[in-house]
Order: structure tokens, then C-alpha cells, then sequence
């Protein structure tokens, strides 16, 4: 019996996945077919449907690595020493991924399968409710070590930073004339000033 590479296996995996995502930010998940997918991979079909038995089995490992991404993410800004920086430096990668024409059509794709299929919907909430906890945890956090003082209470703030990246991607796939890239020194100042983050001017 031959035996599985494990790292193998997984690399071969991750490459049929970010095929998968590169198509899925080019046509969306319903207009992208597993021949475009086996293609864009350089991989038969056989090897596709070994990864993943179905095309909806990829949307879930799409959907499924993207909370992934997020928890690893949120777990790097944590370990920062100055939050009141780490929460800016959150801002910066909303913005650099809403500047990104694949990621945002795909995070854009996202929230429409999640409004159309209920098992894609719970694992969407379950990235809202990740990055929501996150955001929580280093606001409260960064107040404790006085290094933020909201002007509303941490629940609010929370809301407003996740309306914030809502908005971010959403401005950014209706309106061609939106740079997310060049709206950097004005919406840090807004965080800055509404969480009255300490030792910044939102400006850097």
C-alpha cells in the first residue's frame, strides 16, 4: 500500500485551494467551473475531487480558511506590546486587502453565499463573531494598560471598527473612484480620536 506525505499531501492541497480562490475572485463562486479550477491549478480533475469531493466543499474550505487566517491574525496583533498601535496596524491590513481586487471580490463573494446557503451563512457568522471577540479582547485590553480610552463604550467601539471594515470593502467594490489606500492618514486619525488611542496622532 503507498503510503500519504502528509506535507505533501497538505501542499498539494493549498495549491488547489489558492487556485480555487483565484478563480472564485475572478468569477465568483457559481460561474467558476472545476475544469477552470483544475486548470488555473495545473492539476487533473481526479487529484481536484481527492482534495474535495464537491465545488461546494472548496467554497467551505475558502470560507474555512479565511477564519482561519483571521484567528492567526488577530492572535499576532495581541501579542504586540503597544495595542494602541496594534489596532492601527488593523486598520492598515483592511485597507491593503480592500485595495486588493481578488481579495475583495472574494470577501465580497463571501458575504453573498453566506445570504444564499445557510451552512455557508453559519461559518461566515462564525468569522464575525472571531474577529468581533478579538477586537474585544485587545481594545479592553489597551484600555487596562491605558493605552486607549474610547469615547463610547468598548461594545460600540467594537461595532464601530467591524461597520468600519464592512464599509471599507463595500465602498471599495461599488465605487471605482474609492482608493481604500488613500483614505490611510484620514481614517487613522477617526480611529485614532474616537478610540483615543495613546502616543498616536493616527498619522504615521
Amino acid at each position: 500500500m503507498r503510503t500519504v506525505d502528509p506535507e505533501k499531501h497538505a501542499a498539494q492541497r493549498r495549491a488547489v485551494l489558492q487556485a480555487a480562490k483565484a478563480c472564485f475572485a475572478r468569477h465568483g463562486f457559481h460561474k467558476t467551473s472545476t475544469e477552470a479550477i483544475c486548470a488555473e491549478a495545473g492539476t487533473s480533475s481526479g487529484k481536484l475531487f481527492h482534495y474535495f469531493p464537491t465545488k461546494r466543499a472548496i467554497i467551505f474550505a475558502v470560507v474555512e480558511d479565511q477564519l482561519q487566517e483571521t484567528t492567526a491574525y488577530l492572535d499576532t496583533l495581541s501579542q504586540q506590546q503597544d495595542l494602541s498601535s496594534a489596532l492601527l496596524d488593523f486598520l492598515d491590513v483592511i485597507l491593503h486587502l480592500a485595495s486588493s481586487s481578488d481579495e475583495r471580490r472574494l470577501v465580497m463573494e463571501t458575504v453573498a453565499e453566506a445570504a444564499r446557503d445557510e451552512d455557508v451563512r453559519v461559518l461566515n457568522d462564525a468569522g464575525d463573531k472571531l474577529l468581533a471577540e478579538g477586537l474585544t479582547a485587545i481594545l479592553t485590553e489597551a484600555i487596562a494598560r491605558g493605552q486607549a480610552d474610547p469615547i463610547v463604550p468598548t461594545e460600540h467601539s467594537v461595532r464601530f471598527l467591524m461597520m468600519m471594515t464592512d464599509g471599507i470593502f463595500s465602498r471599495a467594490s461599488v465605487d471605482t473612484s474609492f482608493d481604500p489606500s488613500r483614505e490611510r492618514a484620514s481614517l487613522r486619525k477617526i480611529l485614532g480620536e474616537t478610540l483615543r488611542l495613546s502616543g498616536s496622532s493616527g498619522n504615521d
